[in-house]
C-alpha cells in the first residue's frame, strides 16, 4: 500500500480518533463513567495515530506474515510508545503514564503486557481494518479531503498548543502550591521550636533558682552547725550572739535568694513576651500562607487542567509528586461530593 503525504494524514488522524475511542472505552469500562483520555483536549490520542502509521508505512511488506508482522508490531509501538513517554516527561517534567508496578517494565514507560497488546492489535489492524479505512480514504473525493485535512490540522495545532498552555500553568501551580507547603513546613518547625525553646528556659532558670536557693541553703547550714557547736561550749555566752548571727545569716539568704529571683522572674518574663510575640507572629504567617494554598488549590483550575488529571490518573510530577497527589485528592473529593 504506497502512501502520500495526503493518505499519511488521513491515516494518523483517522487511528488517533479510533485509539481515543478505546481509551474512552477501557476507562468507562472500569470507572464506569466517560473520562476524556488523551494528551489532548479533543477526541484524539496522537500515539495511536503514530503507531498505526508507522507500522503501516513500515511493516506493510510483512503483512502476508502473520508472525512477522506481530513481532514488527510489538517491537516498533512500543519503541514509540517509549519515545514518547521519555519526550513528554523531558518537556514537561511529568511522567503521564506509569508501568513501573509491572513486571519486566522499561523506566515505566512500556512493560510486556501492554507491547503485546500493541503487536494483536497493530497485526488486527493491517490485516484486517486497514484495508477498509485505506479504501474509505481512496475513494472519497480529495479536494474536499484537502480541504477537512486542512480544517483538521489547524483545530489539532490549535488543540496541540492550548494543551501545552495548560500543562505549563499545570506545572507553574504545582510549583507555587509547591513553594507554599515549604513555607507552612518551615513556619510551622519554628513554632515547635518556639515552644520548645520556652520550655527549655523556664526549665533552666527553674534549675538556676533552685541551685542558687540550695548554695545559700548548704551556706547557712554551714554557719548554723558552726554556731551551734560552739552555743554547745558557751550556751550562756554565746546565746545572744548566737541568735543576732542565724538571724543575719537568713535574712542575708532570703534577700539573695529575693534578688535572685526577681532577677530570673524578670529575665523569663522579658523572654516569655519576645517568644509569645514571636509565636503570634509565625500563627499569623502560617494561617495566611494556609489560606493561599487552599485558595491555589481550588481556583482558577482550567478544563485542561481538571482534564489532564483525570486523563492520567497515574501522572508523576519529578519535582513536585508530593503536592500533585494533594491536588489530585482534592479535586477527586470534591468532584465525589
Amino acid at each position: 500500500m504506497p502512501v502520500s503525504l495526503y493518505e499519511a494524514i488521513w491515516i494518523f488522524l483517522i487511528y488517533a480518533f479510533l485509539g481515543w475511542m478505546v481509551e474512552v472505552a477501557f476507562a468507562a469500562f472500569r470507572s464506569h463513567t466517560f473520562v476524556n483520555r488523551g494528551f489532548l483536549n479533543g477526541p484524539l490520542c496522537p500515539v495511536y495515530g503514530c503507531g498505526v502509521l508507522a507500522v503501516v508505512i513500515v511493516l506493510s511488506p510483512l503483512k502476508q506474515t502473520i508472525l512477522l508482522l506481530f513481532l514488527g508490531s510489538f517491537v516498533l509501538v512500543s519503541a514509540i510508545e517509549f519515545l514518547t513517554g521519555f519526550l513528554l516527561e523531558k518537556f514537561f517534567h511529568n511522567k503521564w503514564w506509569d508501568y513501573s508496578e509491572r513486571k519486566f517494565n522499561i523506566c515505566g514507560y512500556i512493560c510486556p503486557l501492554f507491547s503485546i497488546l500493541w503487536g494483536l492489535g497493530c497485526t488486527l489492524v493491517l490485516k484486517v481494518i486497514h484495508p477498509l479505512v485505506y479504501r474509505g480514504i481512496s475513494i472519497f473525493p480529495k479536494l474536499l479531503g484537502t480541504v477537512l485535512l486542512v480544517v483538521f490540522c489547524v483545530v489539532f495545532a490549535i488543540d496541540f498548543a492550548i494543551t501545552v498552555a495548560s500543562i505549563l500553568k499545570f506545572n507553574e501551580r504545582l510549583k507555587l502550591l509547591d513553594e507554599v507547603a515549604g513555607k507552612i513546613k518551615i513556619i510551622s518547625d519554628e513554632l515547635g521550636e518556639n515552644i520548645y525553646e520556652g520550655v527549655t528556659i523556664a526549665v533552666e532558670k527553674g534549675e538556676g533558682l533552685k541551685g542558687a536557693f540550695d548554695i545559700k541553703a548548704a551556706e547557712l547550714k554551714e554557719s548554723v552547725d558552726a554556731k551551734a557547736a560552739g552555743f554547745k561550749e558557751s550556751v550562756d555566752a554565746k546565746a545572744a550572739g548566737l541568735k543576732e548571727s542565724v538571724d543575719a545569716k537568713a535574712a542575708g539568704f532570703k534577700e539573695s535568694v529575693d534578688a535572685k529571683a526577681a532577677g530570673l522572674k524578670e529575665s523569663v518574663d522579658a523572654k516569655a513576651v519576645e517568644l509569645k510575640n514571636s509565636f503570634l507572629e509565625k500563627k499569623t504567617e502560617r494561617a495566611r500562607l494556609q489560606q493561599q494554598y487552599n485558595r491555589l488549590l481550588s481556583e482558577n483550575v482550567s478544563f485542561g487542567m481538571k482534564r489532564l488529571m483525570r486523563a492520567f490518573p497515574q501522572m508523576k510530577s519529578n519535582a513536585y509528586q508530593e503536592v500533585l497527589l494533594k491536588w489530585k485528592h482534592y479535586w477527586g473529593d470534591k468532584r465525589k461530593k
